[in-house]
């Protein structure tokens, strides 16, 4: 549970059971792309823009495990903030609630309720490469801890039920759903109440540490752990462990609506800024050693997606070389990540 002090603080109290190891979900299983069809009357849902937004009845098909094609109930509705506004975003991003009953013998066994992050722009292909730019940022956090969001590719061609629009086929993700990601930590999920912050003191350090090199190697401004934005926090018995998400405004993916926060000094999400906290005594060389050994598995990601471009990939990988760079020793990196490194506040 949460106890919520003054000042808009609030306190972590609750234990819990500590991380279990990771179990296998069938569609979480492959990194291969899966082709599925998604029918729903997509004029309305993208009306669906403003508040707590119904959802609204689709369909999924998709080949089950004796190879013929399994036709799903689901549910949709819109969700997000930014990429909702249709000034941002003709498409607006999905969450799908599936009948959990229905979903044996399929790659959605055991799953009910998913984010889908879809193209912003269905008609520009440039945004379609965001996407897989975004799924291979998923993916590299992934290499680096299991306290991170499984992902999975798909190959989505979206039906409007309503007739309005020709059936298209673009590339989307699916997000594991928070609860999931809590099970499977043996953690408990949480999200603050609106104007509500918590101490970074409740954090993990070294939790904490390798997730803000993650967004420093990213490129990412676009988050805090305290107040819970773009990141779900988890309860590790008593312990909190922040889990990042939403990297569209990362120089790594550097969508074309991304711009930084003019309050960080920083002119473009290209430009990174460190922004994780100075944890008294915490030795950050064994996170920094992760990070290299896991340098060839996160580069090589760029290469598993074909129809990433070689731009946007030779893009990718230069961008993520020139952090590598950056820690090649700890004595480098030290000039970044203790200098810069935010005080705690007292």
């Amino acid at each position: 549970m949460w106890i919520v002090m003054a000042a808009g603080v609030a306190i972590l109290s609750t234990t819990g059971p500590q991380a279990s190891p990771r179990d296998t979900v069938p569609l979480f299983a492959s990194d291969a792309p899966l082709e599925l069809t998604l029918e729903a009357d997509f004029r309305q849902l993208r009306r669906d823009r403003r508040g707590e937004t119904p959802e609204r009845p689709a369909r999924v098909r998709v080949v089950g495990s004796d190879g013929d094609t399994v036709t799903l109930p689901a549910r949709l509705r819109t969700r997000g903030n930014f990429r909702r506004d249709p000034a941002n975003c003709s498409f607006p991003p999905l969450r799908l609630n599936l009948e959990k009953g229905a979903t044996e013998g399929t790659p959605f066994a055991g799953q009910d309720k998913l984010k889908v992050v879809g193209v912003c722009r269905p008609n520009r292909r440039s945004y379609e490469q965001l996407v897989l730019l975004e799924y291979l940022t998923y993916r590299a956090y992934a290499l680096l801890t299991e306290a991170s969001f499984r992902t999975r590719l798909a190959r989505v061609t979206y039906v409007d039920t309503s007739g309005e629009d020709e059936p298209f086929t673009r590339y989307a993700f699916f997000i594991e759903d928070d609860d999931a990601l809590a099970s499977r930590m043996g953690a408990t999920a949480f999200e603050l109440e609106e104007g509500k912050n918590l101490p970074p003191q409740y954090f993990d350090p070294v939790s904490s540490a390798r997730m803000a090199i993650f967004q420093y190697m990213i490129g990412n401004t676009d988050w805090s752990d305290v107040a819970g934005h773009n990141i779900q926090i988890l309860d590790m018995g008593g312990v909190a462990v922040p889990v990042p998400y939403d990297f569209d405004f990362s120089g790594l993916v550097d969508a074309p609506y991304a711009v930084p926060d003019p309050d960080l000094g920083i002119r473009s999400v290209r430009e990174r800024l460190y922004r994780g906290w100075c944890w008294p005594g915490l030795d950050v060389g064994p996170i920094l050693e992760e990070y290299r050994t896991a340098r060839s598995g996160i580069l090589g990601l760029f290469q598993t997606v074909p129809d990433l471009d070689d731009g946007e990939r030779g893009r990718a990988v230069r961008y993520l070389e020139a952090f590598f760079e950056e820690i090649e020793t700890d004595a480098r990196a030290q000039r970044t990540f203790l200098r810069d490194c935010r005080p705690l506040p007292r």
